[in-house]
């Protein structure tokens, strides 16, 4: 049983909030930017008398909304970026969230095809993680899922993708594989690297994962399908007691590798 996702950032409202409000504020200063602007070029057509210090009042106004102006797009454009990252990332491992995942698994599905080469995905759920969490506590529970996370990070090829699925669930996509070969290159180091000892607030803790494997096109042309078929072939891999990988197309795990 895995721990439930992560509930939505409450910050996210927020930032929505935000932009909106400072775009309405900025649109109300391009418009007082075009109004300052008419004054001037109408200001310009007579310099004498009073029109002089209607010139310089306008031009000091035109700075001051200009510079205004600047500063809410610049506040609205970096919560903009805020939001967006919010929207991709997951909140505490700072990986690709489920949705980000599945659309660069359908790009790379696209790419696939193209090339004609294959994909693969791995799902991955790390074992005994609620004996962690309930014995342990909540903290270091969190502490191993971002652990796993680095870990994944480091096992995999630069063109890669690691991100959290839900709970203790995660996706490594491949987008890239030239023959079938390499998957199980990369499933064994991950698999290694993830039982390196570590101590996390005082608790030696060795951990180990189970791995389901589902390859494009064999296994399914779908990318919602093939992370379902990685699922089901990850649970063949827990039921023979975890820290194994199997693929779907054979549903037989691999012997677990020596810690």
């Amino acid at each position: 049983m895995t721990a439930p996702a992560d509930p939505p950032d409450p910050g996210v409202p927020s930032a929505t909030h935000t932009v909106t409000q400072l775009t309405e504020q900025a649109q109300v200063l391009r418009a007082e930017l075009s109004d300052l602007q008419r004054t001037l070029t109408e200001a310009r057509q007579d310099l004498h008398g009073t029109r002089v210090t209607q010139i310089v009042q306008a031009n000091a106004h035109l700075v001051q909304a200009a510079l205004a102006a600047q500063a809410a797009m610049d506040l609205a454009n970096a919560d903009l970026d805020r939001l967006t990252r919010l929207s991709q990332r997951d909140g505490l491992t700072d990986t690709p969230n489920r949705t980000l995942m599945l659309d660069r698994l359908q790009s790379a599905i696209t790419m696939a095809q193209r090339r004609s080469t294959l994909a693969a995905v791995f799902f991955l759920d790390v074992d005994h993680f609620k004996t962690i969490n309930d014995t342990l506590g909540h903290a270091v529970g969190d502490a191993v899922l971002q652990l796993v996370a680095r870990r994944l990070e480091a096992s995999v090829r630069d063109s890669d993708a690691v991100g959290r699925h839900g709970g203790d669930e995660f996706l490594v996509l491949l987008p890239e594989v030239s023959k079938l070969a390499d998957t199980t290159v990369i499933a064994e180091k991950i698999l290694l690297d993830i039982a390196a000892p570590v101590v996390i607030e005082g608790h030696p803790l060795q951990l180990s994962v189970s791995v389901g494997i589902a390859i494009y096109p064999s296994d399914s042309e779908d990318a919602a399908t093939l992370i379902a078929l990685a699922d089901a072939a990850m649970y063949c891999s827990k039921r023979q007691g975890g820290g194994r990988y199997a693929f779907h197309a054979s549903a037989v795990p691999t012997p677990q590798v020596l810690k």
